[in-house]
């Protein structure tokens, strides 16, 4: 059975500099029945003002990646990264392990639009990395882009039994996803309006389940595929 998640079962922030909308719960937005799937646990769908930006913060045992939708975001941390720049369809990656501060600002001078997204590790004190992957705008297109795995060859290595993809969808398009063997997903939509067998979903909604689908976009559709295994 796929389930469909309304924006209305989020959380939502908003702040001069910042509006998100939070597919579980985090900040002062707390559900005890919305803690995130298995180790998936925050999605935070960001727009920053321009020349705004989260301040310098500390994060320790998570796997953060972060990718970027529109514009860019600049990146500083205590692990000797400064004035690492993602731009839009980029990825940058964290692993936080025994402990590790950075920055994320938006140096532009238009606002960025990213998903934030926090994984649990497989295991605590992993040592601190960063890193950061250019992925082509066209290699999304049509077309399943593995973007960070646990379990697969991926451009970024997580520490976690997940596999994430991103997936633009042109209008008019259909494509089937088939999860693998003992895996459930969970979609978020970030942009258009996309049928998924017999239901609509549209920006800002999830899906969840562990079926085989198929997705025809009624829109242009993006959005990310997180592919989680099952306990």
């Amino acid at each position: 059975m796929i389930i469909k998640k309304l924006k209305s079962h989020m959380g939502e922030t908003k702040y001069d500099w910042l509006y998100s909308v939070h597919h579980f719960s985090f900040g002062d937005y707390y559900d005890s029945n919305n803690l995130g799937v298995g180790p998936l646990r925050v999605i935070n769908d960001d727009i920053i003002a321009p020349h705004t930006g989260f301040e310098m913060h500390p994060h320790k045992n998570m796997e953060i990646l972060t990718y970027i939708l529109e514009g860019a975001i600049t990146h500083k941390d205590s692990i000797h990264n400064e004035k690492m720049k993602v731009e839009k369809g980029s990825v940058q990656y964290m692993s936080a392990g025994t402990g590790v501060a950075h920055s994320e600002i938006n140096e532009e001078d238009i606002e960025t639009r990213l998903a934030q997204v926090w994984i649990i590790p497989d295991k605590s004190d992993y040592e601190p990395k960063y890193g950061q992957v250019n992925f082509k705008w066209e290699d999304r297109i049509n077309k399943f882009l593995l973007i960070a795995s646990g379990v697969k060859e991926a451009p970024i290595k997580i520490n976690q039994n997940v596999n994430m993809y991103a997936l633009y969808l042109e209008k008019g398009k259909k494509i089937k996803f088939s999860p693998e063997k003992g895996y459930g997903y969970y979609i978020a939509f970030f942009q258009g309006k996309t049928q998924v067998d017999e239901l609509i979903i549209e920006k800002y909604e999830a899906i969840m389940g562990d079926e085989n689908i198929e997705m025809t976009s009624l829109e242009d559709s993006h959005m990310l595929i997180f592919e989680i295994k099952k306990k």
